[in-house]
């Protein structure tokens, strides 16, 4: 393994600020959708809301067309002050890890933008060639879709999911190092513009594969969420900042950026026996960063087993 591998658990889609709620998923089927935060306009990127077009029918009983609607959907119960920004802003999708589950006519890319103190964050801890990224967002269940009892219904303040990765091949840090695809497919870190304007402007660019010994792409989208993408602790319920995760973390040397700090350790981390522990994670967590090597390598495995069998 090379000193530069790392594993970073990134946070993106709809949030309390970015967008004033979260994204939804349908906890009968796994099926989610994860909503961009809205951005202003920069050059002559102009991706609207209404620009996502939804699969038809990807949500069962929910007619909508694209993004837009799918906020305005009476079920989803978004506020007035969401579809505000959502009428008023542009979508900032990224990243863009190929074939979309719920969007038709995107662009087959594998691309993830960052700038600002975050591109430092991940620049200082030698996030490059190599390094994963697990892509997580915080989820609201549709209600009405299962049994009121149902335990699965019940996140009613939204449980967090990874929901996509994207191996490093290659990391951009100049505007005419970028390949034509990535400015043509309107990414919104892609301008001349977000290069001389944001401070740190990286895009990461998807390898072909995420490991050599298996067929699975350098970047996707997990076509639903289960189990084993959960982070939110089920025993904590209704406090999804609360992680589950495998007992590795809860050692020194994985315990990711900005929930390392000796003096928060006993506070902030339980190991809870030989194969879980449980952290209480920060606010707004963006790039919480980790050593990769094969201990973190089986457990990105574990997630696709359900996909190979």
């Amino acid at each position: 393994m090379f000193d530069l591998e790392k594993l970073i658990l990134s946070r993106k889609g709809f949030d309390s600020d970015s967008g004033y709620g979260y994204s939804p998923y349908d906890p009968e089927t796994g099926k989610y959708i994860v909503i961009p935060i809205p951005e202003d306009e920069i050059e002559n990127r102009t991706i609207r809301y209404k620009d996502l077009k939804l699969k038809r029918n990807y949500f069962e009983d929910i007619n909508a067309e694209n993004m837009y609607d799918l906020i305005y959907a009476k079920s989803l119960k978004y506020s007035s002050k969401t579809k505000s920004v959502v009428k008023n802003s542009f979508a900032h999708f990224d990243p863009m890890l190929g074939e979309c589950p719920w969007l038709k006519d995107m662009p087959m890319l594998g691309a993830f933008g960052q700038s600002e103190a975050a591109a430092g964050h991940l620049k200082g801890n030698k996030v490059g060639k190599g390094s994963i990224f697990l892509f997580y967002s915080r989820f609201i269940p549709i209600s009405g879709r299962l049994h009121p009892l149902d335990p699965s219904a019940s996140w009613n303040k939204g449980v967090y999911y990874i929901y996509g990765w994207l191996k490093v091949e290659k990391v951009i840090e100049n505007y005419f190092d970028l390949p034509e695809d990535v400015i043509n497919a309107n990414h919104p870190h892609s301008t001349e513009s977000d290069f001389k304007s944001r401070k740190n402007n990286t895009i990461y660019l998807a390898a072909d594969k995420l490991f050599d010994e298996l067929d699975i792409p350098g970047c996707g989208y997990f076509p639903r969420l289960v189990n084993r993408q959960m982070l939110s602790s089920k025993l904590h319920k209704n406090i999804p900042s609360i992680w589950r995760l495998p007992a590795f973390f809860y050692e020194d040397r994985y315990r990711p950026t900005y929930l390392n700090k000796r003096e928060k350790a006993k506070e902030r981390w339980l190991l809870y026996d030989d194969e879980t522990c449980f952290v209480q994670t920060t606010g707004r967590g963006q790039e919480y960063i980790t050593n990769l090597d094969e201990v973190g390598l089986k457990w990105i495995r574990h997630l696709f087993d359900n996909e190979r069998n």
